[in-house]
């Protein structure tokens, strides 16, 4: 299982990928539900909303921290 954490106050995502494989991203204001997987979304230099990871909801498990 992949565990997703996601931190609302400090705007940031750590996905632990159970294989010892971590990432941790920052300036990331929301993750998005879309059909069958969640969706990251980091803001960029301008302050637009990119996509920068899709992870299947059926192999994630998210934690929501504020």
């Amino acid at each position: 299982m992949i565990k997703l954490t996601f931190n609302t106050t400090d705007k940031t995502a750590f996905v632990d990928f159970g294989n010892q494989t971590t990432d941790n991203y920052l300036n990331v204001p929301t993750v998005q539900v879309r059909e069958g997987y969640y969706e990251l979304m980091q803001k960029d230099d301008n302050g637009k909303s990119l996509p920068i990871l899709r992870l299947p909801i059926n192999q994630t498990i998210m934690f929501i921290e504020n």
